[in-house]
């Protein structure tokens, strides 16, 4: 009975352990400037990994890591009308009372951690083989303004 207690525990240990690996880290500066970012982590494939945050001023950065056209550091600016979107966007999804349930496992999915700051409120979403279509949304539109925005390298 000890003996499986134990392996719990382990198990228990090595699964919070890679959680908090995959955890985004940004420092808390980073964090109150931030109105939001999105980031994706690694599978066994070429799922796209990259991080992109837009701050409160529309200025935005770009952190391309794997199997994605622009690797490495880029800074960018969204448009007020780009910036008004993505606000209206992180409103009426409702963001702060998302309730995210995260199916099954599967070993090669990425995923995807969603932050929204407005100010008086954040939240941090980690999105992983979840249905949403609010977040679907968000994250179509985030694609969409890394697309468009003029990246330069920083």
């Amino acid at each position: 009975m000890e003996i499986k207690n134990l392996l719990k525990l382990v198990l228990f240990c090595a699964i919070f352990a890679i959680q908090c690996k995959n955890t985004p880290q940004k420092s808390s500066v980073e964090l109150e400037e931030s109105l939001f970012y999105l980031k994706t982590t690694e599978c066994m494939g070429t799922c796209p990994v990259f991080t992109f945050t837009v701050y409160v001023n529309g200025g935005c950065t770009y952190q391309g890591i794997a199997n994605v056209d622009n690797i490495g550091s880029f800074t960018g600016k969204l448009s007020s009308e780009q910036l008004n979107n993505l606000k209206t966007q992180l409103v009426s999804s409702d963001f702060f009372n998302l309730d995210i349930k995260n199916n099954t496992l599967i070993k090669d999915k990425p995923s995807t951690y969603l932050y929204y700051n407005n100010g008086k409120q954040n939240k941090t979403i980690l999105y992983y083989n979840a249905q949403n279509k609010a977040v679907d949304k968000t994250i179509e539109l985030a694609n969409a303004l890394i697309s468009s925005v003029e990246w330069s390298n920083e």
